[in-house]
């Protein structure tokens, strides 16, 4: 039953569906000022893939609009949970055996999802470890930036300023001070140029330890079934509490007791637009250093 709650739910549905081996689901619909910069890069960075635009808690006419014209199956579930959302949508692209889901606030390269999709099958291939999830370089994340910073010589002067660069999840300068995460931006910017210093390197594949900000992550459905889906946190609803964060939280602890890590791979690249409480600083920076989010 409770595997059954965790698939199930009362939602309406825009299906566009062209049975891809691969789905991109978007979760959208919370920050719709950020929709001109990062839709047209997602537009640019998809292969022939089923795209899903999902909306957990609310139907926006303009997204559906947006949707309409782009193919693009829309996803609305009346019950604002991300995991059960999620789930639903899995669930239609029955024939997705690869799923890319990316958050509303993630800034792509053209190559970031075929990079991504590519170095997983490498991994896979290769055969040292069986990953459960892998996640392209992410400058504003507390995983990744510490080896970003390292492989582009700005580690020093971060430290200089903010301290000690330590690997965590939370309670850390770029989670929660506006002026690392402006800095990380500033440094990092344009993507493109990060990108291309990233590509004369050799490509690293990083085994994360921690708990990783799944803002964009590549994973197969067989994953997704083996963890026994994403988990629905219906009673914290009924009583007002949060659900965000439980999806990673859950995928992140199952990857480690089933052997399947997160693997961060520096062949491809993503910009992460902020954590909640700088949200307010890098959108004036977004209004007055627009180039910085251009390409």
């Amino acid at each position: 039953m409770d595997l059954y709650s965790r698939l199930h739910g009362r939602f309406l549905f825009d299906d566009r569906r062209k049975q891809a081996k691969v789905l991109v689901c978007l979760l959208a619909g919370y920050k719709r000022e950020l929709w001109p910069f990062v839709l047209p890069r997602l537009e640019n960075a998809l292969l022939d893939v089923d795209v899903c635009v999902v909306s957990p808690g609310l139907w926006l006419d303009e997204l559906a609009e947006l949707c309409r014209r782009q193919e693009w199956s829309y996803l609305r579930t009346t019950t604002n949970d991300v995991s059960l959302a999620q789930n639903i949508c899995y669930r239609l692209h029955e024939n997705a055996s690869m799923i890319v889901k990316i958050d509303e606030d993630m800034f792509l390269l053209p190559n970031t999802i075929s990079a991504l999709l590519e170095d997983y099958q490498n991994i896979k291939m290769q055969g040292v470890v069986d990953p459960g999830i892998v996640a392209p370089m992410i400058p504003l994340n507390g995983f990744c930036y510490r080896y970003l910073l390292e492989m582009l010589g700005r580690l020093e002067e971060f430290e200089a300023l903010f301290g000690t660069a330590r690997l965590a999840t939370a309670g850390l300068p770029i989670h929660s001070n506006p002026s690392a995460a402006r800095w990380i931006w500033e440094a990092t910017a344009p993507l493109s140029a990060t990108a291309a210093r990233l590509a004369v390197s050799e490509s690293r594949r990083l085994l994360c330890p921690i708990q990783f900000s799944i803002g964009m992550i590549a994973f197969e459905r067989s994953f997704w079934q083996e963890i026994g889906y994403l988990p629905v946190y219906r009673h914290r609803l009924l009583v007002g509490n949060s659900t965000l964060g439980g999806d990673e939280a859950y995928m992140c602890a199952r990857g480690v007791e089933t052997a399947r890590p997160v693997v961060v791979t520096t062949a491809a690249l993503a910009g992460h637009f902020s954590f909640g409480p700088q949200y307010p600083v890098l959108r004036e920076l977004l209004n007055v250093r627009p180039e910085l989010f251009a390409e």
